[in-house]
């Protein structure tokens, strides 16, 4: 398996959707970048760990690291293996037994963030899903498959009110294939 190592760039967040963000991952290059969605608490978090404003030392994820002196670089990192229904799927990997615990996308960049472990994603999926590195813009294209089922919903109501059908035709195929698959399982 090959995989590319990200690096954690920023937080942006989502026009029309205010409980909701984008946390930003470019590839060492910094060519190309990937967005994950989170809410409006993991974006607080990692703000707050961004921020040269505040001591986190004594928050709960980083007193927990400090107490495991296996969580370190040296012994885990963080994988994105896929995307299923909008939602990356990640693994917290020990190196040492190779043993993969799934996280949740987003509490799994603020563990890499508190723990310093380096992120990386399936070759293969990075290049299906990023996108070019449009530099200090403050706009990024999504695919499809990486919006949630509310954020498809909201986007095909705005792309009909907008009367961009073709735009509106490819956000009701997208959720017609998740229910498909969705019963298909």
């Amino acid at each position: 398996m090959s995989k590319v190592q990200l690096l954690f760039v920023g937080i942006s967040e989502i026009v029309g959707g205010p409980e909701l963000g984008l946390l930003l991952l470019t590839d060492l290059s910094r060519t190309r970048q990937v967005a994950i969605v989170c809410d409006s608490n993991i974006e607080y978090e990692i703000g707050l760990r961004t921020s040269k404003d505040v001591d986190t030392s004594r928050f709960l994820p980083e007193v927990l690291c400090q107490v495991s002196p296996l969580m370190t670089n040296d012994h885990y990192e963080i994988l994105f293996n896929s995307i299923i229904d909008g939602q990356y799927k990640a693994l917290l990997v020990n190196k040492d037994d190779l043993t993969l615990t799934p996280m949740r996308a987003s509490d799994a960049i603020l563990l890499a963030l508190v723990a310093k472990l380096e992120i990386f994603m399936e070759e293969h999926l990075f290049n299906r899903q990023s996108v070019h590195n449009m530099g200090g813009q403050n706009k990024m294209a999504l695919p499809l498959n990486a919006l949630s089922p509310d954020m498809l919903r909201r986007a095909l109501k705005q792309a009909i009110e907008d009367e961009n059908y073709e735009l509106a035709s490819m956000l009701r195929d997208e959720m017609k294939q998740r229910e498909k698959r969705n019963l298909d399982e």
